[in-house]
């Protein structure tokens, strides 16, 4: 066993000797042999020095996608907003027409100005308009029965209390009463005629 291994040791030390005699003496050897260790050295650099720049600059691109997929979701949202902003405005005079009809709030004062208004074009009186109390703010024990109540009794000629009658049922804010009444007064003037509406209410969607 010791003679092989002597002769295993002498084999590798004359293939280095030869090696490096060979690498001293002839010069396209050196050459090559320093071509190969320098391109052994260029990729240990590249595995150890370029691959964390390599790491960094996937990293980067893995962001840049994901904010651009971002940017395309809020382009979709600021399209959409576009598309419902426009077609509020189309639709605007329907909204208010609706907010008019049943208002935000009870608003008495509107709709007394809205029955004078109608009293003086179909000419008759206001005898008494009496609005009772309702809740402007929060809500009553039953969420569902938001209405302006009241009682309204005009005086006029027959033809023109019938007139106020249709008129006052087809106003844009919806009017609904329980019984109307038509009876005879005498005035210094003559005979007139006096209406009375009993349990009117007017809806409106009272805001939290």
């Amino acid at each position: 066993m010791s003679t092989t291994f002597r002769d295993r040791y002498l084999r590798s030390k004359y293939i280095v000797q030869k090696t490096i005699h060979d690498y001293s003496e002839k010069p396209a050897l050196r050459a090559y042999l320093e071509i190969f260790l320098t391109l052994i050295t260029v990729s240990l650099f590249g595995i150890f020095a370029i691959r964390p720049t390599l790491i960094t600059i996937g990293r980067l691109l893995q962001e840049i996608k994901a904010k651009e997929s971002t940017l395309t979701v809020m382009n979709d949202k600021v399209s959409d907003l576009l598309v419902a902003k426009d077609l509020y405005n189309r639709e605007e005079d329907k909204i208010n027409l609706i907010d008019e009809a049943v208002p935000k709030s009870p608003k008495p004062d509107n709709l007394a100005l809205q029955i004078e208004e109608l009293t003086k074009k179909d000419g008759v009186l206001i005898n008494n308009l009496t609005i009772e109390d309702t809740l402007v703010l929060g809500q009553g024990s039953d969420p569902n029965d938001n209405g302006l109540n009241f009682n309204l009794g005009v005086t006029g000629n027959y033809f023109d209390l019938i007139k106020f009658a249709e008129h006052l049922e087809t106003m844009r804010r919806p009017i609904n009463f329980d019984n109307l009444t038509i009876t005879s007064n005498q005035s210094p003037d003559g005979n007139s005629l006096f209406m009375t509406f009993e349990n009117l209410s007017t809806p409106y969607s009272l805001q939290q």
